[in-house]
């Protein structure tokens, strides 16, 4: 179930990203809104962090060849960055290579689930010692995001931390379902001509 929800996810993304232009990776259609480029470059950095460094304990195909070298290795996922660095990352974002960034990540993910059993995603990783050789996993705005919300205080009093299921089912699914919707209508304002 787990690989075909990404699956999904992985085809809207394509789906709702392949035809951006330039120009629309970059616009920001309703005052406060991050620029879509910024959005889908968050969206691909989360499951990276959340399955390879979060859960795994090992660094991100971002950090990796051929990735490390691009404009996409910014440090970060894009939690707890402000304006100005999300319009920052957005002009670094170029189309081609975040699909094929994307395709990458997803093709990791099933890999490792193909390689693990389900009692392995009831382990609790220890997130803060995986991310502690990472000080773009140490802001303030990153752990303040990142230590709260719904799912993490349920799994923390019932069970004693995140076991590895909620990475997926949170950080790497539901979330990106909200980005994606957010996409589409940022998208669906640009062409529109709508003004905010």
């Amino acid at each position: 179930m787990l690989k075909q929800q990404l699956h999904t996810v992985h085809l809207r993304l394509h789906h709702s990203a392949g035809d951006l232009t330039a120009a629309e990776l970059t616009a920001r259609p309703l005052p406060g809104a991050n620029p879509i480029g910024f959005i889908l470059w968050h969206m691909v950095r989360s499951q990276d962090w959340a399955v390879n460094t979060a859960v795994r304990g090992r660094d991100e195909l971002i950090k990796r060849e051929p990735w490390s070298w691009s404009l996409l290795a910014h440090p970060g996922i894009g939690t707890g960055f402000d304006t100005t660095e999300a319009k920052e990352v957005s002009h670094e974002v170029e189309l081609k290579p975040l699909l094929a960034y994307a395709d990458a990540v997803h093709a990791e993910i099933v890999a490792w689930l193909d390689s693990i059993s389900e009692t392995d995603l009831d382990a609790i990783p220890d997130v803060a010692a995986h991310d502690a050789a990472h000080p773009e996993y140490q802001t303030a705005g990153f752990r303040a995001e990142m230590d709260g919300g719904p799912e993490h205080d349920d799994a923390v009093a019932g069970k004693g931390g995140l076991p590895a299921w909620i990475f997926l089912t949170s950080v790497a699914l539901t979330h990106l379902h909200r980005h994606l919707g957010e996409v589409d209508l940022l998208k669906d304002l640009l062409r529109s001509g709508s003004k905010a």
